[in-house]
């Protein structure tokens, strides 16, 4: 069941009770007040309504329990664990209602209560009770003084909302992980949170209703409550009893089965399939034939074997009979398989470029015709190869070459390994190094450039496709300030004080130096590559 649904009454209903709330905001008239009188009795036969749609659920359960046991017997005791529940719930709501009433029009238990057209014990109608209008009663009882902190204990709102609570998620764990629909909508029929009351201000669930509240309203929200507690119990206990055959499979047909463990075959290797009859009776055994007249092995489920080995590569077909006694005598079903035989193929190649380079995840196309990643290794002879969601990178640890085969799990448990492929492994080109937009091409440097930058930058060289990140170890800056050589070696990319007070000092037609450049993978994996001097004449 998705969700809880209501009865068209039940929504009207529901909708008149948000409409009369939202008029207490404004005056609150007789009319309004006897609108919520009307509503209440609409709320309460509403309840009884409820009530009596889960007698006949659990009479229906009590039968099904009686007949089918194993499959009804602990839900149907699940169902009656909710029946009671519901029942406490609703009485102790009920409870509430005659002492509010009670209280606030000075009568006794006895004068409250009078006989339904059922015969059952019921509470004076709101329509008859003079204190409508009274807000002090469900305010000093259920809430108290303090609208921001409602008081604790016995018959307070508090301690309903926790009953609330409680009734909710005893009805979502009996619904487990196979109803998360109806746990949701349970979530949604008890909102039980705080929210904005008509002035604006955030208020907690307990104020909202019963703070300051007209007896009226305060007495169909509760029977209002007791309606949501007999929805609630009415659909769930309709779940449960539907969850019984939830797993039940009706067989109506007959038809021939095969079931291949693998469309695709390898050279070498066995075609294996189970065949049988589809709403098959374990205790009616068929015969099951081969063309030819070779009979298949049955298993213990009563699944026939087949085993067709695979000599040939190409496209081939087995078929047969299936023989089962019927109501008429031997009913044969004819049955065919169609299956593919493949020698064995690795597909695995680089997907930017003819070689794997050292120090990065290279992406590659990975996979055996026929299996699934699941059912594949990657054994390399040189690093790693790793999957990350649909993809497979491959790292490479030395220069040289590398070596890589797939080992491959075959439908019977058993391993077989695939290829190898062969790769070259190269280092990635060197990148390419840069202060503030100035390179080893230019020939003349514009001191604002040189005195805004704040290190020297490393980026990959054009038309490498690995964006991966470089780090400076090290360089040497020199200069000719005022025909004086001054050179310092700074280690990492960022300028330190000697570089700066170095640059600050340069003037138009100085030279300046950086050199003995030294980069590598940030990640430290591969060479450490010696870039090319860069050496400009400074301009203003």
């Amino acid at each position: 069941m998705a969700a809880i649904k209501l009865p068209p009454r039940q929504r009207m209903i529901n909708m008149m009770y948000l409409v009369l709330t939202a008029m207490l905001a404004m005056n609150v008239s007789k009319e309004v007040l006897d609108a919520f009188a009307v509503l209440d009795a609409d709320l309460v036969r509403s309840e009884r309504a409820h009530e009596q749609r889960s007698r006949v659920e659990y009479a229906a359960f009590d039968d099904a329990a009686r007949k089918f046991p194993e499959r009804f017997g602990g839900l149907s005791r699940d169902a009656h664990r909710v029946e009671a529940m519901a029942d406490s719930l609703v009485l102790h709501i009920e409870g509430i209602k005659a002492r509010v009433i009670g209280e606030a029009e000075g009568l006794s238990g006895a004068e409250l209560t009078g006989k339904a057209e059922d015969g059952r014990d019921t509470l004076k109608a709101l329509m008859a009770i003079e204190a409508k209008d009274d807000r002090d009663v469900l305010t000093r009882l259920l809430v108290g003084s303090e609208a921001a902190a409602p008081k604790k204990g016995p018959g307070t709102a508090s301690d309903l909302k926790d009953r609330i609570t409680r009734f909710r998620d005893e009805l979502k764990d009996l619904c487990g992980a196979r109803g998360p629909e109806m746990a949701t909508a349970l979530d949604l029929l008890f909102g039980l949170r705080g929210r904005k009351d008509a002035s604006g201000t955030m208020n907690n669930w307990e104020s909202i209703n019963f703070y300051d509240v007209p007896l009226a309203a305060g007495i169909a929200h509760l029977s209002k409550l007791q309606a949501d507690v007999r929805s609630a119990e009415n659909d769930v206990v309709r779940w449960l009893y539907r969850s019984a055959t939830l797993d039940a499979r009706v067989m109506s047909d007959v038809a021939a089965a095969v079931v291949p463990r693998s469309s695709v075959v390898m050279l070498g290797d066995t075609f294996s399939a189970d065949v049988f009859l589809a709403a098959y009776d374990a205790k009616n055994r068929p015969m099951i034939t081969l063309d030819g007249g070779d009979a298949l092995p049955l298993g213990a489920d009563g699944k026939g074997k087949l085993r067709v080995r695979a000599e040939r590569t190409g496209g081939y077909t087995a078929s047969g009979t299936i023989s089962v006694q019927g109501a008429k005598g031997m009913e044969e079903y004819p049955y065919s398989v169609t299956y593919q035989v493949m020698a064995p193929m690795l597909v695995a190649s680089p997907m930017k470029m003819n070689v794997l380079y050292r120090g990065v995840r290279n992406p590659i196309a990975f996979s055996v015709p026929g299996v699934t990643p699941e059912n594949l290794r990657p054994v390399i002879t040189n690093g790693a190869v790793q999957r990350d969601g649909n993809s497979w990178f491959a790292t490479v640890n030395t220069l040289g070459t590398t070596r890589l085969s797939a080992q491959v799990t075959l439908p019977d448990g058993s391993t077989r390994t695939v290829g190898p492929v062969e790769f070259r492994v190269k280092d990635l080109p060197p990148p390419v190094a840069s202060v503030n937009g100035l390179t080893a091409t230019d020939a003349k440097a514009s001191l604002r450039k040189l005195k805004a930058a704040q290190g020297i930058t490393i980026k990959r060289s054009e038309g490498c496709e690995f964006d991966e990140p470089y780090a400076v170890r090290e360089y040497t800056v020199a200069g000719m300030v005022r025909g004086n050589p001054v050179d310092h070696t700074v280690h990492g990319a960022a300028f330190d004080e000697e570089t700066r007070k170095l640059l600050n000092a340069l003037r138009p037609g100085d030279r300046v130096w950086f050199e003995n450049i030294k980069a590598q993978l940030a990640n430290g994996a591969g060479p450490r590559f010696a870039l090319p001097a860069m050496n400009w004449k400074t301009v203003n």
